[in-house]
């Protein structure tokens, strides 16, 4: 698995753009020819998938294949139209292409395996989140705070909202439990 690098990585914080559902279309009309039918469902998830979720501007895309090898054989395709393969970057299981421009993170590609853990995770947290307001206005606070106290430290910043998410996904495990 690669190691995360924050370093140098440029990051803001901005109010949710509603043009963040047509960038996820316009990518997804740019991914889908090349996975054509190897890809069995695309979905817009993260914070730009959620109305009225502050975000990053990096459009996150899942996909989800029969077996991860087929991420692997159509890397040239994907480097073709200007993604990175960044491998087996976030977990095991997994690979992560990246659309990047000036060391900013455009596009993230997540693309899983069908019988993945993670792919109901994330499918599970955006759906609550789309129907949770409450839940939304406090984590959009949560970002622009740290965003404001740690303009220059990604890694920082990440690692806070990562602790917030992990407290999250249990109240959404323990939601979908009721």
């Amino acid at each position: 698995m690669t190691k995360l690098s924050y370093q140098n990585r440029k990051y803001s914080v901005i109010e949710f753009d509603p043009n963040w559902k047509n960038a996820f279309e316009k990518e997804v009309e740019i991914i889908r020819p090349i996975f054509s039918d190897r890809a069995l469902q695309i979905e817009h998830v993260g914070s730009t998938s959620v109305p009225g979720l502050a975000g990053k501007p990096t459009i996150d895309i899942l996909l989800i294949v029969n077996n991860i090898s087929e991420a692997d054989e159509l890397t040239p395709k994907m480097e073709v139209i200007g993604y990175q393969a960044l491998g087996e970057y976030v977990m095991p299981g997994a690979r992560l292409f990246v659309k990047e421009g000036d060391n900013v993170r455009l596009v993230n590609l997540h693309v899983f395996q069908k019988d993945h853990g993670h792919v109901k995770e994330m499918l599970q947290l955006r759906d609550y989140l789309r129907t949770h307001p409450g839940d939304v206005k406090e984590y959009s606070d949560l970002k622009f705070e740290l965003a404001q106290k740690y303009p220059n430290d990604y890694g920082q910043y990440r690692k806070l909202k990562d602790e917030y998410m992990e407290n999250l996904k249990k109240k959404i495990r323990e939601y979908d439990k009721a």
